[in-house]
């Protein structure tokens, strides 16, 4: 044998595409993976916030605008939160196209979370006038 036919094969990337299948019904434990943690840190800080605003739309007696915008965030977040969940633990899928949804998903989450003061504020609200013709 030479040593040419000694030389391992050039390791290529496989940046491609993975099917989605299911996973293992079988698979005994799954730990979060970094991305995972990262976007159940996004949720926590919006969950956050969304209850700061709600805490002090109380203590400003505006009771229930206050509740009418928590409900209205916390089922927002919660929606987005529990089919993310819900199709990453359903399906193993890993690539780089579901790690890119996964960050605009994130990036979204951050930007409602970031209009929330915004939504809550009084200036902001709705007045409808009637005109007699």
């Amino acid at each position: 044998m030479t040593s040419e036919t000694l030389k391992p094969a050039p390791r290529r990337l496989n940046h491609g595409l993975q099917r989605m299948l299911g996973r293992d019904t079988h698979e005994q434990g799954r730990a979060a993976t970094p991305l995972e943690l990262l976007y159940d840190l996004a949720f926590a800080a919006s969950f956050a916030a969304a209850g700061n605003l709600f805490a002090h739309g109380i203590a400003e007696g505006h009771t229930v605008p206050a509740i009418i915008g928590f409900g209205f965030a916390i089922f927002s977040l919660v929606w987005a939160w529990i089919n993310f969940s819900w199709f990453a633990s359903a399906f193993d899928t890993d690539d780089w196209l579901f790690r890119l949804l996964t960050m605009v998903q994130m990036a979204g989450v951050v930007i409602l979370a970031l209009g929330l003061p915004a939504m809550s504020s009084p200036s902001t609200t709705v007045r409808c006038s009637t005109t007699a013709s």
